[in-house]
């Protein structure tokens, strides 16, 4: 389905705070709401629209990924925009795993397909390229693996310097890839890594691309990206999901997608919203946890490192909380081994993905036992990285290997059961 919207040259963006709603011209305002400031208080900051969209009909839009939705997104300089091919991402039918847990229409949406395998090229985009129409050279960024590899590619691309702090322990392919893009890397412990941020970002020539969180050091660009994730599937699908699921950290995309939702349904392209559905580790699930205790904000558990590293933080968005309780949906929560096994799972269906990634499809089963699910509306699972610079999600697989010194044993090993 293609829908029309008011473009960006006929609207205008604002920053406004969350908690005291003082709206300020866009502008690289990283630091939070100056008005909460004054009180002590960190006040989010969110871009929104001050004009609204137009519902009027629907066009074919050019371009793809989020070069076809520049147009609707806070971009000061569309001419400049660099998105690399980010977006566009294929939306595949499940052969295999629908049939088993009785699901006909389960489909994937493959983000390992983006310039650097992974979603975070949708927030990255967005982030990077604000950065230098604001004049920034530098960018600096705090993450355990998919962000900083993107982060490094975007600065490369717009001929920007990068630095990513990462925690010990981080995969030495990783620091290899982010090396690669020609990243300064710096390696601490994993409860430093926002300090470090945060004293970088004091500093004028560095742009911090923080998360969307109430946060010393804000970001409130690259969740825009995420609206893309509405857009695409309402017209790959031609409908709204039923449900769509998403692994979640702190859920910034979940609730970028769920902006784009909004618009979808203001702009008459959809009737209702998808319920989103958050998927976490177990002991890692602050979102199912907050919900199941009725809770306004986040709760902070205590650490825990899951086999699904890029979700295993102690503490989700509040925005993202909202954005479930909106739309009908639920948090959910998957064992080491539901993961695991997810992934096993996804393999047979030929796709290769980050443990993270397998957990819409850990969470899968006990979706489809919960009140209100309906099995015959289409289901998204948001597959949000693939698992080459992961690999060691493999370690409990043998692997399938012969050796044959001659032809004949390597007839016998080929008829071998």
């Amino acid at each position: 389905m293609q829908f029309e919207m008011m473009s960006t040259s006929q609207m205008d963006w604002r920053l406004r705070c969350q908690t005291c709603h003082t709206a300020y011209d866009v502008g690289p305002m990283v630091r939070g709401c100056p008005n909460c400031a004054t009180s002590g208080k960190i006040g989010l900051l969110e871009l929104v629209r001050t004009s609204p969209l137009n519902p009027d009909g629907f066009t074919k839009r050019v371009g793809r990924g989020l070069d076809r939705w520049l147009d609707f997104l806070p971009i000061q300089d569309k001419g400049a925009f660099l998105s690399l091919g980010a977006g566009g991402t294929a939306l595949i039918p499940s052969r295999i795993i629908g049939k088993r847990l009785g699901i006909p229409q389960l489909y994937f949406k493959l983000e390992q397909q983006n310039p650097t395998a992974s979603f975070k090229d949708r927030f990255v985009a967005m982030s990077a390229n604000a950065a230098r129409s604001f004049g920034f050279r530098k960018i600096v960024v705090s993450s355990t693996g998919n962000l900083a590899i993107s982060v490094a590619a975007y600065a490369a691309a717009l001929e920007m310097e990068s630095m990513v702090i990462v925690p010990h322990g981080t995969p030495p392919g990783i620091l290899a890839e982010a090396s690669f893009y020609n990243a300064r890397i710096a390696v601490t412990e994993r409860d430093l890594r926002f300090a470090a941020l945060e004293m970088t970002a004091q500093r004028p020539d560095w742009f911090p691309i923080g998360l969307f969180l109430a946060k010393p050091i804000q970001n409130a660009f690259g969740v825009e990206g995420y609206r893309t994730f509405a857009y695409e599937v309402v017209e790959q699908l031609g409908e709204a999901p039923g449900a769509m699921l998403f692994p979640c950290a702190r859920g910034n995309g979940l609730y970028g997608a769920y902006k784009g939702f909004l618009d979808c349904k203001e702009a008459g392209a959809i009737a209702a919203l998808p319920r989103l559905v958050a998927t976490q580790p177990e002991k890692a699930n602050s979102i199912e946890v907050s919900i199941a205790r009725g809770y306004n904000c986040a709760v902070e558990l205590p650490p825990f490192q899951s086999v699904a590293k890029s979700t295993s933080e102690t503490v989700s968005s509040d925005n993202a909380l909202d954005a479930i309780r909106a739309s009908g949906g639920v948090g959910l929560s998957a064992s080491e081994g539901e993961i695991q096994n997810a992934a096993s799972s996804l393999a047979e269906e030929g796709l290769n993905v980050e443990t993270s990634s397998a957990l819409p499809v850990a969470c899968l089963p006990k979706l489809s036992r919960a009140d209100g699910f309906d099995r015959d509306r289409p289901v998204v699972c948001i597959l949000t990285a693939g698992g080459q610079r992961w690999m060691d999600q493999t370690k409990h697989t043998s692997p399938r290997v012969f050796e044959a010194s001659t032809i004949a044993e390597f007839e016998r090993a080929l008829d071998a059961k």
